[in-house]
């Protein structure tokens, strides 16, 4: 089985300025508006081991089923009054989901692909394009709460929430009445169960195998079932891997060099091959008919686009990683997800309902196509800003001396 572990250690990006955001923690975002490097469109499988980022990520796959009391009944959606309508049956129900989640999340559910965010390589201390995003989550408050759940190495930040240049939290209207707190009870107790990790590497929140039930009485529309977290322990031959980031580097630069020597000015910083690959590809090929006049240069980088794909052939074995599955301390550790949520509220219960309403969603367009489609067309000719502008991360960095004094206060 061929993975993508080779990708994820050895990806490169653009540099990035930035702006500092969520209290120790600056978020960084690229002063480019191409998007390329930004953008993860894939698909997970988390269980046989071909999605693991060297750090973290967020996958959600799963499809809801409906409750055994409606589970004969027709289900569809509607968008009325700026609110999420469904309709089980003869009766409707209404979604107190705001729309600043409920667009994204419905995006999310309408795409082939169930990568939420993938952070790649070390999460701190390096200012390059490493956080990419679901096109549904680039750019928007979601997103931001997201990125957040997956910096659960970071525990000690996972109380706050950012802030933008006025040193005011960002925020939607839906959020306003919470002030973040440190609770230092339960900033101890989800600390010391991460403690005794047995030794984990890197983790993936995910949904998978998670039976995602949706039911509807008197009290209301529910979903239940939760996302967790899914540890696993990486062992890397670094010796292998060092020859092998000397190799794609060593690709990465000839083909950036020799593109120059045969686009001349047409070359621009977007066409960085280490981010924009595909675009280089393509100026390229529109200079085909000159391939005499530049041969060497041709081979060069024909030589390392198939160097490049070869290196991403590569099992796992063969880059020198091993992963162990955590599997009893992945089940240990789901109970801790009520903490988590009562530690930042407006994170993990924008992760959860990311999680159970695109299960949901999927079940709809699965069932219901025809109301699905009509569905999401309806709601992307409303245009409601019901959140802040945001820009989501492409980088983050610990700033130490804030962190050393900050935490003697809290």
């Amino acid at each position: 089985m061929k993975e993508i572990c080779l990708t994820v250690l050895l990806f490169c990006s653009s540099f990035v300025s930035g702006q500092s955001a969520l209290n120790i923690l600056d978020l960084y975002h690229e002063s480019f508006s191409d998007t390329t490097a930004r953008v993860i469109k894939a698909t997970a499988r988390v269980g046989d081991y071909a999605y693991h980022m060297n750090i973290a990520g967020i996958a959600f796959q799963e499809v809801a089923s409906p409750a055994a009391n409606i589970q004969n009944k027709n289900i569809s959606l509607d968008f009325s009054s700026n609110r999420l309508q469904i309709r089980i049956g003869a009766k409707s129900y209404y979604s107190d989901l705001p729309v600043w989640q409920l667009v994204p999340i419905v995006r999310f559910a309408d795409s082939p692909y169930n990568v939420v965010v993938s952070q790649i390589g070390d999460t701190i201390g390096n200012r390059e394009a490493r956080c990419r995003f679901h096109p549904a989550f680039l750019d928007n408050l979601l997103g931001l709460r997201l990125f957040q759940a997956d910096l659960l190495n970071l525990i000690i930040l996972q109380w706050d929430i950012p802030i933008n240049a006025q040193r005011n939290y960002i925020s939607a209207p839906s959020e306003q009445s919470y002030i973040p707190h440190k609770d230092s009870i339960l900033y101890r107790i989800i600390s010391e169960k991460l403690l005794k990790g047995e030794g984990f590497t890197s983790y993936v929140l995910t949904d998978k195998d998670i039976k995602f039930v949706f039911d509807a009485d008197e009290s209301g529309f529910k979903i239940s079932g939760q996302p967790y977290y899914y540890f696993t322990k990486m062992k890397v031959d670094q010796n292998r891997v060092k020859k092998l980031q000397e190799q794609l580097i060593n690709c990465y630069n000839d083909i950036d060099n020799y593109s120059k020597i045969i686009l001349g000015d047409e070359y621009v910083p977007a066409l960085n091959p280490r981010t924009g690959l595909g675009d280089l590809v393509a100026a390229l090929s529109k200079h085909k008919q000159e391939k005499i006049f530049n041969a060497f240069s041709w081979q060069k980088i024909e030589d390392a686009l198939t160097k490049i794909d070869s290196l991403n052939d590569l099992t796992n074995a063969q880059v020198g990683i091993q992963f162990q599955v955590l599997d009893n301390y992945t089940e240990s550790f789901k109970p801790y997800w009520a903490f988590l949520k009562k530690y930042n509220p407006l994170v993990y219960s924008a992760v959860e309902n990311t999680a159970q309403w695109s299960a949901f969603f999927r079940y709809v367009r699965k069932t219901n196509p025809d109301n699905w489609a009509q569905f999401v067309n309806k709601l992307e000719q409303h245009n409601i800003p019901d959140a802040p502008d945001v820009r989501t991360p492409t980088s983050t960095d610990l700033n130490y001396f804030r962190f050393f004094f900050d935490d003697k206060k809290k």
